[in-house]
């Protein structure tokens, strides 16, 4: 079993701020001379006020992990910065002035911080950043002072979490200054088994000590996932066989799919192919479906799934093709 297929993308988050601008400050344009310097330092970037995109775009960003709910409520002065593939995107006017974020697929930390800390040193050239030798950056919230830097892991955990180990993990991480969340942060539910592992704070600790203590973290929740699935597999081949046909039926017969139906059935057939009980010609295929498939992402590729009815049946067609096109 890859690494690769438990450990379904790695995000660095830097949070900085304007060092003569109010946090939260809501005067228009405030942020307009940062997404500049932005595109003009990075080719294939483009910029957008958040207020102009239409509402189902913006709730599918939010969907596709690119940007945050307090973004979209800010109607004030808030704009997205994102390279045209979406794996750098920069949010201007959230919690902080600056939020750089950039994503990776799989298990790779050390670029997505490169990317990220790339686009730090290009505002901060051109644009004086809230900093102080001892806090380190300045920003909104103390947990994020000193380098300002979240790292996190999205993990596809479903035996830990079948065998209720989650909860003692948890408790576990949060005394070595680490947290665990569901897919879409803090108090959100681990739809599809999924979970972010990411640093609680950022003080007293440089970005590579960061990047190291969540990449040693993950591996080891990954081998336990690993002994997990084993075991559960071993002890129970019967009823994991027929967990993951029934999933793989539904999916390619169903009428009708709710979102919340695709992602359980998505990540019982996930756990199937990482037992071998059923193969994909592209592992991937299976960690696109569990984003593509929600509401408003469906919204914006198909007016006819503005109602709900029409949006289960689009679902369940294209869930049907992009599996049946895969499978081995």
């Amino acid at each position: 079993m890859e690494l690769n297929n438990l450990v379904v993308s790695s995000r660095v988050r830097l949070a900085r701020n304007l060092e003569s601008v109010p946090f939260k400050t809501k005067v228009a344009g405030a942020f307009e001379g940062l997404a500049n310097t932005i595109k003009s330092n990075n080719t294939n970037f483009v910029s957008t006020y958040v207020s102009q995109l239409a509402p189902e775009m913006s709730r599918a960003l939010f969907e596709q992990h690119l940007i945050s709910l307090e973004l979209i409520e800010n109607k004030k002065n808030s704009m997205i910065v994102s390279r045209n593939d979406n794996k750098i995107v920069v949010m201007l006017g959230e919690e902080d002035h600056i939020r750089i974020q950039s994503i990776q697929t799989g298990f790779d930390l050390d670029t997505a911080y490169t990317l990220a800390n790339k686009i730090s040193k290009d505002i901060e050239s051109q644009h004086k950043i809230a900093h102080r030798k001892d806090f380190g950056y300045l920003t909104s919230c103390p947990t994020n002072l000193g380098s300002g830097m979240r790292a996190s892991v999205m993990l596809f955990l479903p035996a830990l979490t079948l065998d209720e180990q989650i909860g003692f993990i948890a408790d576990q991480l949060s005394d070595e200054h680490l947290t665990v969340r569901g897919v879409y942060g803090e108090g959100s539910d681990a739809c599809g088994y999924m979970y972010q592992i990411s640093n609680q704070a950022c003080v007293g600790m440089q970005p590579k000590q960061i990047l190291e203590m969540v990449k040693s973290i993950a591996t080891q929740i990954v081998e336990l996932e690993v002994k997990a699935q084993t075991e559960l597999y071993k002890s129970r081949p019967v009823e994991v066989i027929d967990s993951v046909m029934r999933a793989w039926g539904i999916l390619t017969n169903a009428y009708l799919l709710t979102s919340a139906e695709a992602v359980q059935y998505i990540a019982m057939l996930k756990l199937g192919s990482n037992l071998g009980i059923v193969k994909f010609k592209n592992q991937r295929i299976l960690d696109d479906l569990f984003f593509v498939i929600q509401p408003q992402t469906l919204v914006t590729t198909d007016n006819r799934a503005s109602a709900v009815t029409e949006r289960d049946k689009i679902r369940a067609k294209r869930v049907c093709e992009l599996l049946k096109s895969s499978r081995v």
